[in-house]
């Protein structure tokens, strides 16, 4: 076997391989610690900037999701206090029923009116102090609360607000002191009650736009995350595979090195 001192070239090519496996195995060793692929620009530039785009736009979409069950919220405590004046005009109207009955006396009668009156201030109160944050959706019926739920300028859904106090249903001025006013009355307390399932219906259409919404809004959250999962993330499997690769690579060039040295250790030896 010949011997030059031009073979040190095996020992170039024995540590540069080194210094690439050392290089592959660190990169290899952050992926699987950090538990993504992209840990730096430098690792896939152009998937870098598709899966930032991705994070951006699942961001967005949470923010726009959490917006309608804002809406979904407001819409609830609404029909819950729609809900509570309906009982209270039902409740007021078998109070109507029962003055419309000539076996009465007018003290009764004005006893009955008494709490029929009782009745329609409460409804008051309900409707002025049903409130979600800083919005009262049974006050005001110029009420327009325009809710964001996309990630475009305009994607929004509206949810209007309304007025259910005495006045607005129909029975503002409305009283049972006498057996014909409150058989008269009782025409207006259906068409009172009427209303305001009438107006319930209101909230809950808005209600089920904000619930499909966002059960549209969760999937493409959904779809968004795992394509950015793709991109960005380790695949375990993958990767642990290339770290064995490089270890083995790393550990051959170290041998080939040493073996390149033995070499040159002969060589010295013949000059002695």
């Amino acid at each position: 076997m010949s011997m030059r001192i031009g073979s040190i070239g095996i020992s170039y090519a024995a540590i540069r391989s080194l210094n690439q496996a050392g290089s592959d195995v660190a990169r290899s060793s952050a992926r699987l610690a950090s538990g993504r692929r992209i840990n730096s620009a430098a690792d896939d530039p152009a998937g870098l900037a598709i899966a930032d785009r991705f994070r951006a736009e699942v961001a967005s979409l949470s923010r726009a999701q959490l917006n309608t069950n804002d809406g979904i919220g407001l819409a609830q405590v609404a029909q819950s206090g729609l809900s509570e004046i309906a009982s209270l005009l039902s409740e007021a109207r078998g109070l109507a029923v029962q003055s419309a009955s000539g076996a009465l006396s007018g003290q009764t009668r004005a006893q009955l009116n008494t709490q029929f009156q009782a009745l329609l201030s409460d409804i008051d109160a309900i409707a002025s102090t049903t409130s979600f944050g800083r919005f009262n959706p049974l006050a005001d019926d110029s009420l327009q609360i325009a809710l964001a739920v996309g990630t475009q300028a305009g994607d929004t859904i509206t949810v209007s607000g309304v007025d259910a106090g005495t006045s607005a249903i129909g029975v503002g001025s409305l009283a049972i002191a006498t057996s014909d006013a409150a058989g008269s009355g009782l025409t207006t307390l259906d068409t009172a009650i009427a209303n305001v399932s009438a107006l319930a219906a209101r909230f809950g259409i808005a209600e089920n736009r904000l619930e499909s919404r966002s059960r549209l809004l969760g999937a493409q959250i959904e779809a968004h995350s795992a394509a950015e999962s793709r991109i960005r993330d380790t695949d375990f499997a993958l990767e642990s595979a290339r770290l064995t690769r490089a270890q083995i690579l790393q550990e051959s060039a170290v041998a080939v090195l040493g073996q390149a040295n033995a070499n040159m250790r002969i060589i010295l030896r013949l000059l002695e």
